[in-house]
């Protein structure tokens, strides 16, 4: 899967999320950060997004949160959600 078709999951799953929980959704560039920058997504709603990417995706990424760094100190774009999603599934052994 191409790092373009990843990012479009993540935008699919942040979509969904928005929409579920009843609250505000607006467009999303590669540059925008979901935790600060959407209503309501937080460190909770990233854990609920990333099960639901490892769904999609049929894979277990092995993190609680794709949308922060590593070291759990910054918020990622969708763009470095995107790439960090690659590298896991590349380090499970998958195509990502």
């Amino acid at each position: 899967m191409s790092q373009q078709q990843l990012q479009s999951v993540v935008i699919e799953v942040l979509s969904e999320i928005q929409k579920l929980s009843g609250r505000k959704w607006s467009g999303l560039t590669p540059d925008t950060k979901p935790i600060g920058d959407f209503e309501g997504f937080d460190s909770l709603s990233s854990v609920e997004a990333t099960v639901m990417i490892e769904e999609k995706l049929d894979c277990e990424l092995g993190v609680d949160s794709v949308f922060i760094s590593e070291s759990g100190k910054r918020a990622l774009t969708v763009k470095e959600i995107a790439e960090r999603v690659t590298k896991l599934v590349q380090a499970k052994g998958g195509k990502g």
